[in-house]
């Protein structure tokens, strides 16, 4: 509708205040109903939902009736404070959320009486199962926003009076009338609204995604005519925008054919017997996990596509969200699953998007997008108006899991368990995926306790999820097994041992009691590798690492150097370049865009993709004869596809170190070099050797690059050092148990703490406090769906932003304008992580100049911060 509002308004549209068009406000209730019933009933959601209540499917009345309650959502818009908000001077303004649930609150007193006749709260109550049910499920789509208010009387005559001849509770009345026309079913004699706790918190996610979608313009345009019934408009809206995005998967099942597809779907290999394994795992439609425990380069990936696409072919899954623990690890994921999802959905029309859940990358497919404004993005594809659809999942980072194939961090999935904003539409959009999470074992005890939270609401709705990770003790597999209702204890540290390597347990999920988990050892693919270990105590001496590193590089060797600290990645480095220029070989450093560089993660998003590619070019499948070196910290360890012929690590627990060593002599056909035919690691630890002495007072660590800060636990960093003290020589996958058991296995840890006696009993019962603390914060912060929607009261913002801190969502985006950064890329925003942006204000004053090539000095407020080539770092005198 064109010019200012002539009747009640659900959207505007303005220009230097002045209003030019705008969107009834019943015809956007119109569109957010039409959302809710498409995803009720042509996704998987309303499969999801009915699992919550022991149901195969939702009933046609249920479904009704939660659309009206859907088409409610916006009915506190008709307060006359929200309505002024389209004058130029408004004699008061108000929201419209609390403002509804103010009114509900009045139970029918004072101003509330008009209300509640004007919405027959009665009828809507009587819906339900008990008397709270409906009214929990009201409230839960009032608070469509991101997070739950408490009811709390507060309704102002004033905000409620008519004005300009229209009255809110005439237009409140209007709008459940139609909405019980819309969906006459709601009606019927069918079967009750829940009272289900978690049925509540995942129908707000329902509306939540509804409303993001009936609100967006790309999909609902708004209306040219007031007077007429807007929801057939909106069905069909809806249905476009529901096929376009891949909600409604039905063409690409179609693609498939009738039989189920095997890995030749997408792949001319041959899957390894844990591929197919995977892959050919029971399909249980009330929910299944599975846990694969293989080496690294056994075609994790391509197990975990082969399962996405029997589940996706067999209707039990309508997309897949793959997470993985960096974001580095996430752009080389996202670029081989776009890769295999082509060459398995050959039509682009019903091919599933595949977007990349990166903050700050908007990425789906081989397209990006650049913002234009707030609200509008220019994709760089010749397909425009298909990208309209296409790439909306992948604009914010609230709706990244609503896509339909999602490569990203664990970070966006662990969001939807916390009480942080939209963790209910987080987790309902999930609910639609195959959740895969790759290298699980990386957690603390704080994020295993949120991922157990994420996977127990997901199983319970009859979600599939597979866990993939080539290191994982039984203690961890245990726990994690315990949340699809497994009751088997975690074994004795001989009994793990015995467990078979490579393995897959799987647990189904069933209103049965009892359920117990089955794991089955599978063939490795056939390469096994052995590395040798050599302990240096160099780890404070970088000018005998460069040595080693330089000394190797010159004889054609390709040397991996990875550090636990981003200063320690950054000092070795420097000392490398040294070494390398005083013996006249500046040509073995890795090098990005001409300039030599480390990989670590604080560098801007391009800059960060354009180490990958220089990295993996360096030390990928084609890599250069000549000698390389590369330093990087953890950021190598996963998903890159390196081949070192020497790697140079810092002590870190076995697990992790496992890790590193997966990019050791990875590809069997490579050339090696003289004197490196047999892969050497060499292990960096202190220059004394009793870790004790790191240990305070009060039990907790603090020692050099990272040993009892970023791995906090001395223990396991003990029996990771004296299990490399006694097998120089680790094969894997043989090995692989018996070293990961002995490094993690509670009997372990506290055998080693009984010998060692003091200070070590300290540390050990602060490692045990602090886990019971980190575990205590995870259920404290974790969103509980046993109690109702209604009961719940987020933190507020500050406190919200702290819990989600942890997880890397408070890292500061700085806008640069537009830059040339240090490896000639043209960049326009860095990402500050959250400890670095510490005391700056939440509004700031941003100053970027240039001075040397690439070399950027950052002025924020009262911090001072130089960004080259050796990615960002507080400016030093």
């Amino acid at each position: 509708m064109l010019g200012s509002p002539t009747d009640f308004w659900g959207k505007l549209e303005s220009r230097s205040g002045e209003v030019f068009s705008w969107h009834p406000l019943t015809h956007h209730c119109a569109d957010v109903a039409a959302c809710c019933e498409g995803l009720l009933a042509h996704t998987i959601i309303g499969r999801r939902l009915a699992r919550l209540i022991g149901r195969e499917q939702l009933d046609e009345t249920i479904r009704a009736r939660l659309c009206v309650l859907a088409a409610l959502h916006d009915f506190g818009k008709f307060n006359s404070g929200f309505q002024d908000k389209a004058l130029s001077q408004p004699a008061f303004v108000r929201g419209h959320v609390k403002e509804a649930l103010g009114i509900i609150a009045t139970q029918g007193r004072g101003v509330g009486a008009e209300f509640f006749r004007a919405l027959p709260v009665a009828e809507i109550v009587d819906w339900g199962e008990t008397p709270a049910a409906a009214g929990e499920l009201l409230v839960a789509v009032i608070c469509h926003h991101g997070k739950p208010y408490r009811l709390v009387q507060d309704a102002d005559p004033a905000w409620w009076s008519p004005r300009y001849g229209r009255s809110p509770f005439d237009g409140i009345r209007e709008l459940y009338e139609k909405a019980v026309n819309w969906y006459p079913a709601c009606r019927d004699d069918g079967a009750k609204l829940p009272a289900s706790p978690p049925f509540q918190h995942a129908f707000a996610g329902v509306v939540m995604l509804a409303d993001w979608l009936g609100s967006s313009t790309q999909f609902f345009p708004f209306s040219e005519h007031l007077d007429v019934d807007p929801i057939t408009r909106s069905r069909s809206l809806a249905s476009t925008a529901f096929e376009r995005m891949g909600l409604t998967p039905d063409g690409a099942r179609l693609d498939l054919g009738a039989e189920s597809p095997g890995f030749a779907r997408f792949t001319p290999f041959e899957p390894y017997e844990s591929q197919s394994c995977v892959a050919d795992a029971p399909v249980h439609p009330e929910g299944s996990l599975t846990v694969l425990e293989a080496e690294t380069g056994s075609g994790k990936t391509e197990a975990a596509f082969g399962r996405y696409l029997r589940l996706f072919h067999a209707g039990v899954v309508d997309g897949m969200y793959f997470a993985l623990p960096t974001r580095a690890a996430a752009t080389q994921i996202h670029a081989r699953i776009v890769k295999a999802t082509r060459t398995a959905f050959p039509s682009y029309e019903t091919r599933p998007p595949v977007v990349l859940a990166v903050p700050g990358y908007m990425k789906v497919d081989d397209a990006s997008a650049t913002i234009l404004s707030r609200f509008e993005y220019l994709w760089n594809d010749d397909l425009q108006e298909r990208f309209r659809y296409r790439g909306w999942a992948a604009e914010n980072s609230k709706r990244f899991v609503a896509g339909s194939i999602v490569v990203g961090t664990i970070d966006q999935v662990l969001l939807s368990t916390i009480v942080v904003s939209h963790a209910h539409l987080r987790a309902t959009a999930l609910l639609r995926h195959l959740l895969v999470v790759d290298e699980v074992h990386a957690s603390d005890p704080y994020m295993n306790r949120l991922l157990e939270s994420v996977l127990r609401f997901h199983l319970d709705a009859g979600g599939q999820a597979l866990l993939m990770t080539a290191t994982l003790g039984s203690d961890a597999r245990t726990r994690l097994l315990a949340t699809a209702g497994a009751n088997s204890g975690t074994p004795t540290i001989a009994e793990a041992i015995d467990t078979p390597y490579p393995a897959i347990s799987t647990c189904l999920r069933s209103s049965s009691p009892g359920r117990t988990s089955s794991i089955l050892g599978v063939r490795s693919p056939g390469n096994p590798k052995t590395f040798r270990v050599t302990l240096q105590r160099w780890m404070d001496n970088i000018d005998a690492i460069a040595t080693q590193a330089v000394g190797a590089a010159a004889q054609g060797a390709h040397v991996l150097v990875i550090r636990n600290t981003v200063n320690g990645c950054i000092d070795t480095q420097r000392a490398i370049e040294a070494h390398a220029h005083a013996r006249g070989i500046p040509a073995v450093l890795l090098t990005c865009g001409g300039v030599p560089a480390p990989h670590h993660s604080r560098f801007a998003g391009d800059d960060r993709r354009a180490l990958d590619v220089a990295i993996e070019k360096a030390f990928g499948k084609g890599r250069q004869v000549e000698g390389r070196i590369a330093v990087a910290t953890q950021t190598v360890q996963q998903s890159l596809d390196l081949d070192a012929d020497l790697m140079i690590s810092d002590l870190c627990p076995m697990d992790v170190l496992l890790q590193r060593a997966g990019r050791l002599h990875r590809h069997p056909s490579a050339l090696r070099p003289d004197g490196f035919e047999h892969a050497e690691l060499i292990v960096l630890v202190p220059s004394e050797r009793n870790l004790g002495t790191f240990i305070r007072a009060n039990g907790s660590a603090n020692g050099p690059h990272g040993l009892g800060t970023v791995y906090q636990d001395l223990r396991t960093l003990e029996a990771t050092y004296r299990l490399l003290e006694e097998h120089r020589e680790i094969e894997i996958p043989r090995m692989a148990r018996l070293v990961v058991e002995k490094a993690t296995h509670p009997d372990s840890l506290a055998a080693i703490v009984s010998q060692l006696g003091a200070p070590w009993y300290e540390h050990e019962r602060h490692q045990l406090g602090a886990r019971m603390a980190q575990v205590s914060a995870g259920a404290t912060n974790v969103l509980d769906r046993s109690r109702p929607f209604g009961d719940l009261e987020f933190p507020t913002r500050e406190i919200s932003r702290r819990i989600a801190s942890r997880l890397g969502e408070s890292d500061r985006i700085i806008d640069l304008g537009t830059v040339m950064g240090p490896f000639e890329n043209l960049i326009d925003q860095i990402s500050l992580p959250h400890h670095m942006a510490k005391g700056l204000p939440a509004e700031i004053d941003v100053r970027c100049e240039s001075s040397e090539r690439g070399s950027l000095n950052i002025t924020l407020s009262t911090k001072r911060f130089v960004y080259d080539r050796l990615g960002i770092r507080e400016f030093k005198d």
